[in-house]
């Protein structure tokens, strides 16, 4: 057709340059770059699910260290001061660090730890508004309790008062730490005498409490997200050995020993 035009046109008009024919592309080439590019776009897709796989896996594992590290820290604050007492010498036999909180919770159930000291600060931080005779902050009494709650969290209840008798719940079941699934404890009691701790024991099967040197705490912390195969395990978490169900989450153990310094010498 385009020739036809041509000629007719050059006879006419014997100086008008001449019409090019294009032709398009042919329905193989077609066809042809649709594979190549869904054979692209299927790479692409898989390097980038990848990709974000590697980086939720990443961040989970940051999140565990991260849990991991604060859990210590706030152990450690609230366990090193267990027991103290402003005026020891006037609380003989000895102030005791341990409550009726700290509980053996069994096999493959989180245990759970009771604390208390004599403190100036209430359970915010705070310094307590009521002075003693010199004008500072008067010492009240001030017991946590840690344990693992229904919703997996490491809880803390924190209760405040001038005694036993007279102390105000200021934190209750407060979740410190997400995603943690159990929580063994192990007291270190010296039963000969010497000073030196010989004997890890359980939750109120101590001889004296007063004996109890330091406290071993283990957590078990999970991903909140699979990431591997759905498959059961054990796991030894101090005393107990406990069954993971088959969820695919990876999960990690942290423990941790910790003096009470009241009852070092």
């Amino acid at each position: 057709m385009v020739n036809r035009i041509n000629a007719g046109l050059r006879w006419k008009y014997p100086d008008m340059p001449v019409l090019k024919s294009y032709s398009g592309f042919s329905l193989m080439e077609v066809m042809i770059g649709v594979f190549l590019s869904t054979v692209l776009m299927t790479g692409i897709v898989q390097l980038l699910s990848g990709s974000v796989s590697a980086y939720r896996l990443q961040l989970s594992q940051s999140q565990i260290e991260e849990s991991g590290r604060y859990a210590r820290d706030v152990l450690i604050s609230h366990i090193a001061q267990a027991g103290f007492h402003p005026e020891p010498w006037t609380n003989l036999p000895g102030f005791q660090a341990l409550t009726g909180d700290s509980l053996d919770g069994g096999l493959s159930v989180a245990d759970q730890l009771g604390l208390q000291r004599w403190s100036q600060q209430n359970c915010y931080g705070n310094e307590n508004t009521v002075k003693d005779s010199n004008g500072k902050a008067a010492f009240y009494l001030l017991q946590t309790r840690f344990i693992v709650n229904s919703s997996n969290n490491l809880a803390i209840t924190c209760r405040y008062g001038p005694d036993a008798s007279n102390l105000q719940t200021q934190i209750n079941n407060f979740g410190l730490i997400e995603d943690v699934e159990s929580m063994q404890v192990l007291y270190a009691e010296d039963r000969n005498g010497d000073e030196i701790s010989d004997s890890w024991v359980k939750a109120q099967n101590w001889i004296q409490e007063g004996n109890i040197k330091a406290i071993k705490v283990a957590l078990l912390l999970s991903t909140r997200q699979p990431f591997k195969e759905a498959i059961s395990s054990q796991i030894n978490l101090l005393d107990e050995s406990i069954t993971t169900p088959s969820d695919g989450h990876l999960r990690s153990i942290r423990s941790m020993t910790i003096a009470i310094r009241s009852r070092l010498r």
